[in-house]
């Protein structure tokens, strides 16, 4: 896929757990050290793409430091997203003064310039799209664009000219992007990021650790495990290594909370796509869930 001057590596670093703790299986936000020698160790591995937004507490601010420190921003792609603008409430006209001053906290956060990719956080921001491009001809982004949660968002932002990179959920039990959103990014050649690889940790905590109202993908999960094994890897191999497996998209997001979990992923990474087999086996077991399993924002709904 052609992206312009940017090289987006396969993998890339999402880094809400340098500023929150996240996911079904919170496993404790790591410190500043932690989060330094997981950034480095992304660079050595060959990551050089690093996923971060305002409402991820100092997230930005962590990863900026970091990026000072090491004195690696000529090296880095780091891609970052506004407030909520639909969340605000706040008068039409005051929306394109709110976003500019969300992404300048942003550089300044981020210690930079510029961001080479800058997102909306909501499908709903969609509409306010050409403030972003003002920004864009002020030259502080190089590509706009949104990170979307349903379908109907993604196929609205897919066909919006004025979108220039998307991120979606995407994993072995979320397939609602298929056909024509996937189509469609490759026919324009825009960066399409993948994230929740792993569900925020649904596809992989112990069976035990699963919310009760989530317990109707047990079984699922257990078929999928088996065909892991058949093939002689595990879980969190398989569900990275899936992302992978779709040439639309163009990096797969992963969190980790350690150096010897960056270790262990970008390994995985390195062994490529699945077998075309394989993507079949999984396809024939997994149903078409319902929102209210694949949105993590639903779960604790009643």
């Amino acid at each position: 896929m052609e992206n312009g001057e940017i090289d987006f590596s396969r993998v890339m670093l999402g880094t809400v757990q340098f500023g929150l703790d996240y996911g079904i299986a919170k496993g404790g936000r790591p410190d500043y050290k932690a989060c330094r020698d997981i950034v480095e160790c992304a660079l050595e591995s060959g990551i050089n793409c690093f996923d971060t937004a305002a409402a991820y507490g100092e997230s930005e601010q962590v990863l900026g430091k970091i990026i000072a420190e090491l004195k690696v921003a000529d090296q880095v792609v780091v891609v970052s997203k506004s407030q909520p603008v639909s969340e605000t409430g706040i008068p039409s006209g005051q929306v394109p003064g709110f976003i500019e001053n969300s992404l300048v906290q942003s550089l300044e956060n981020l210690r930079v310039e510029t961001l080479p990719v800058f997102l909306f956080h909501r499908d709903a921001d969609l509409p306010w799209m050409d403030a972003l491009h003002t920004m864009k001809e002020k030259g502080l982004i190089g590509r706009a664009g949104i990170s979307v949660d349903t379908a109907e968002g993604a196929k609205r932002a897919v066909e919006s000219e004025l979108v220039e990179a998307i991120q979606l959920p995407h994993n072995l039990f979320d397939h609602r992007f298929f056909d024509a959103v996937f189509d469609r990014v490759q026919e324009r050649q825009i960066p399409l990021f993948a994230r929740s690889a792993f569900l925020q940790g649904l596809l992989l905590i112990p069976e035990e650790r699963i919310p009760e109202n989530l317990h109707r993908v047990v079984p699922v999960r257990r078929k999928v495990e088996a065909l892991a094994r058949e093939a002689g890897m595990d879980m969190p191999e398989l569900c990275l290594r899936y992302g992978l497996s779709f040439p639309a998209i163009t990096s797969v997001l992963i969190g980790v909370d350690s150096v010897e979990q960056l270790r262990e992923n970008a390994a995985m990474a390195k062994r490529g796509p699945l077998e075309e087999s394989l993507l079949k086996k999984i396809d024939e077991c997994v149903p078409e869930f319902p929102e209210a399993v694949v949105r993590p924002v639903l779960w604790n709904r009643e």
